[in-house]
């Protein structure tokens, strides 16, 4: 090809700028003196010469969208006449009119390609040679769910098993007779039915198939129940059969329809406690006919105790199997309903097996057992009173007529209903007179008599049919099948409605479930989006399998990459030994949390907390959720924290180490002054008047109370340094001891202190001892000018216990309550009331090392309730036998008084 010039001097240019042909220079002065050709050439003045030649050229097109220009060139003394100018026009518009077709063409196919990727059925086309050469969106996902790609692939070297298939078969057949094709296959490797339409083509064959499997599913189970109750009408009808060989054909037509070990009859005497095996089928060697046991340690004595069926698939004892009959026969599946005869318990006719069943037993296997139960229990009431021929009718019908959701009818030749029942007559206000005695013309109108009598037909030729309609607004799936007699010789047909309303109801209602679903994991997206905290999903190979945007704006990661990575690349040393060891505990202990270090894409380092635990995804598949929170700030206040409580430990044991430094130097100059002045007192008693006496008198008090000062204020400075370790503690036994200390006091004042039954706490036993030691010593000080009257009692309220020290003495103002719990901080002078000043304010330390509260409620005049709060015993040391506690554990220092509060 070359490319030419199109400016207005040239041939192509000026072509395509004139709605006529364009001759060159020598065309025209050769035909100047033709006549003929005048009128032709008129208007041609912009004729042009091209390298010495001459030509014609002609646009193809319109002269708005011109597609292009067909030149012809020839010696410059060549001439051309008007029949050849003509000629080129012709061959210009017939070039037009091809590409407009092809055009359009082109348009169409792009148009159908569009067209048939709407489809909503599966589509796809293939070539002569059997290779793909087109594949429509569904299709891709039913068959090429990988994204592998079908196109320019040979189908039987794609899918190998479709080779002798009867894929291959249909589609050959098609492709050899041109005829299009239909039919339904399974295809194995993808474990899916198929419904397929083919039409062939000389050039190829175009697919259209949809994947059935789910209403092949409801078929077969479907058929299984129909296949089921034409072998139940089979047994029930042979008259060959003696009743012995049809109860065992039945049993082990249950036992195979129920997926089950094994069947029995059995014959009960309830009032002899007898439980007796007549039939049995399967492997149980202890349910043999003949085999007897006692009817109370029996599954059947729950079965003739329950209105109906007793069905059960796993946990027999939480459906009302007692403990020894489960002892006694370990069945873990069972169904079984009673055998009545005559209106009277017969026995029960049963399914069962040692193991659980994954699945619960369907309607349609409920309906089985029933028949089965109500047809043994005809059949003995038929041999108990030798009912004729017509009775056999009646047995019949009692199987009809209990038809599961449905209907079940037998028609003659002329397409009349001879026999008719089922469940689901008396919802659509029906009755077995109106179907007995009419013809399917009589019965159905319309497009749903000419589907009936089409089905009829094909039954009463010997075929299975299936198919569905609407009727009394309901939806139906019905068969119709030949019955036959004994030479095999179809003389009726049989015909079984169910309804599936509600099948396709909950059809629908699972898809648009399942779209709502979608919405809402858009909407999760959406909320997980806008959390600030990193959320994840681990399966347990540690791949993330869900995330927010927040992981990948921390991390810097994109989507694409985080979907590619392993959980522990996000960190890196002790950090990633750290998080798998944590997501292991996650799934064997169901919960975790760690702290690691992340490492983003460009190797900035943040701390992060990551909390998580586990759970099934949809599909039953174990994973690890959580949430990962950026620490940082919270490290930087834990090591603020921390420097705050190592400066106050490092205070703390400096004010320790000066309260025991300062008690013990001053103890010394206090005992000299004590004892100098008694030394005074003793040489010069006879030289002192009464007021020097006196004197010494006050100087020797005034040292003994410095001296109960600095004891106090030591013991409160030691309670949390010195105590012992918490450990259970009787209340009683600490009281009581407390009381043997107080023993002089409490004669001296004549106190009564009551003590109710008092718990076992938690706690120091020596420091518990102290507490209550100067409550009770409070108590019996501040009682006033009568008889100190004290109460010891306690009030359990969950985890901790209330323990009060009640007295009826001088009360306290109730602007005062902070105060006397202060050190030093004094109520009363020495001359009103003896004490330090420290002894609530210790037991108010006791408290809080303890973790609990030490509070007053008084009134002037009225007395005082000191109450402090003390856990209960834990779990675990409630268990253990508590070890005895030494009177070297609890006791105080027998030279320490008690340490008061005023």
């Amino acid at each position: 090809s070359v490319t030419v010039p199109t400016d207005p001097d040239s041939v192509a240019g000026a072509a395509i700028r004139s709605a006529e042909p364009v001759v060159t220079n020598a065309e025209r002065d050769d035909r100047r003196g033709d006549p003929s050709a005048s009128d032709r050439l008129d208007g041609r003045d912009d004729a042009v010469e091209i390298d010495g030649s001459v030509g014609i050229g002609v646009s193809i097109g319109s002269l708005e969208e011109p597609w292009g220009v067909l030149c012809v060139h020839a010696p410059a003394d060549r001439a051309f006449s008007d029949r050849e100018i003509d000629f080129a026009a012709s061959v210009a518009d017939l070039l037009e009119t091809a590409i407009e077709d092809l055009t359009d063409r082109t348009r169409l196919e792009s148009e159908l390609e569009t067209t048939v990727d709407r489809v909503t059925d599966a589509f796809v086309g293939l070539d002569a040679d059997w290779n793909f050469a087109y594949v429509n969106e569904r299709a891709r996902e039913l068959i090429d769910p990988e994204g592998e790609g079908l196109l320019g692939e040979n189908l039987w070297e794609r899918f190998p098993a479709a080779v002798d298939s009867t894929f291959e078969a249909e589609y050959r057949r098609a492709m050899e007779t041109q005829e299009p094709t239909s039919f339904e296959a399974h295809f194995p490797p993808l474990d899916s039915w198929y419904e397929v339409h083919a039409y062939p083509s000389e050039t190829g064959l175009s697919v259209y198939f949809r994947d059935v499997t789910k209403s092949k599913g409801t078929e077969r189970e479907l058929a299984e129940t129909n296949h089921t109750l034409q072998r139940l009408y089979a047994i029930t009808a042979d008259r060959e059969l003696r009743f012995d060989e049809k109860v065992d054909d039945l049993l082990a037509l249950g036992r195979d329809r129920l997926g089950l070990e094994s069947g029995f009859l059995a014959r009960i005497d309830e009032a002899d406690d007898r439980f007796e095996v007549t039939h049995a089928s399967g492997s149980n060697e202890r349910l043999r006919p003949g085999s007897v046991t006692p009817l109370s340690t029996a599954y059947c004595k729950r079965t003739i105790e329950s209105d109906g069926l007793l069905a059960f698939t796993d946990s027999p004892l939480e459906h009302g199997i007692s403990a020894d009959a489960y002892d006694e026969w370990a069945l873990d599946s069972y169904l079984g309903g009673q055998v009545i005869v005559d209106g009277e318990p017969y026995g029960t006719l049963c399914f069962e097996d040692e193991s659980a069943r994954s699945e619960p037993f369907t309607p349609a296997e409920r309906s089985f057992v029933e028949l089965a139960t109500q047809w043994v229990s005809y059949e003995l009431e038929q041999r108990a009173h030798q009912r004729d021929l017509a009775e056999s009718e009646r047995r019949y019908r009692t199987l009809v007529e209990h038809f599961p959701n449905g209907l079940v009818a037998l028609f003659d030749e002329n397409m009349e209903y001879t026999l008719a029942g089922g469940q689901i007559l008396e919802e659509i206000d029906a009755t077995v007179q109106e179907f007995v005695g009419q013809t399917v013309r009589q019965r159905y109108e319309g497009e749903t008599r000419e589907t009936f009598e089409a089905n009829f037909d094909a039954a009463l030729a010997g075929e299975h049919r299936f198919f569905e309609f609407d009727l009394h607004d309901r939806e139906w799936s019905a068969h119709a099948v030949p019955v036959e007699d004994d030479r095999g010789e179809v003389f009726a047909g049989m015909l079984m409605v169910q309804d599936v309303t509600e099948a396709k109801a909950k059809q629908r209602q699972l898809r648009e479930r399942e779209t709502r679903l979608e919405r809402f994991r858009a909407y999760t997206d959406d909320v997980l989006d806008a959390v600030d905290d990193v959320f994840y999903v681990l399966d347990e190979t540690g791949d993330l399998t869900r995330w927010n945007e927040t992981l990948t704006d921390v991390t810097g990661y994109t989507d694409a990459e985080v979907e590619s990575m392993h959980a522990l690349e996000f960190f890196e040393g002790e950090d990633a030994t750290d998080v798998a060891t944590a997501i292991a505990n996650a799934f064997e202990t169901g919960h975790t949390r760690v702290e690691a270090t992340v490492q983003t894409k460009d190797g900035t380092e943040i701390p992060y907390e990551f909390v998580a635990s586990k759970l099934e995804n949809p599909d039953g598949e174990p994973v690890v959720t959580g949430i990962g929170r950026d620490v940082t700030d919270r490290r930087e206040y834990q090591r603020k924290l921390e420097g705050l409580v190592d400066d106050l430990e490092e205070s703390n044991e400096r004010l320790e180490q000066f309260a025991y430094a300062a008690s013990h130097d001053l103890q010394e100059p206090l005992r000299m002054i004590s004892s100098y002045l008694t030394l005074v007192e003793q040489r010069y008693a006879d030289e002192l008047d009464a007021d020097g006496e006196e004197f010494i008198e006050f100087a020797v008090d005034g040292a003994q109370r410095m001296q109960q000062m600095i004891d106090g204020l030591l013991q409160y400075s030691r309670v949390d340094t010195q105590g012992d370790p918490f450990c259970p503690v009787d209340c009683e036994d600490v009281i009581a001891d407390v009381l043997a200390d107080l023993e002089v006091r409490i004669d001296e004042t004549d106190a009564e202190i009551s003590v109710d039954s008092l718990p076992r706490v938690y706690g120091d036993p020596g420091q518990l001892r102290q507490l209550f030691q100067n409550l009770l010593d409070n108590a019996i000080t501040y009682s006033g000018d009568g008889t100190p009257r004290i109460s010891v009692f306690a009030e359990n309220n969950g985890e901790t216990w209330s323990v009060s020290v009640r007295d009826r003495g001088i009360g306290i103002d109730s602007s005062d309550t902070d105060r006397i719990f202060q050190v030093f901080d004094r109520l009363h002078s020495h001359e009103e009331y003896d004490g330090t000043g420290i002894g609530l304010a210790l037991c108010q330390r006791i408290a809080e090392r303890h973790g609990v509260e030490i509070s007053v409620d008084s009134q002037p005049g009225e007395g005082s309730t000191f109450t402090i709060e003390l856990p209960t015993v834990p779990v675990a040391d409630e268990a253990m036998e508590r070890a005895p506690v030494s009177e070297a554990d609890t006791e105080t220092d027998p030279t320490t008084e008690p340490v008061t509060d005023e």
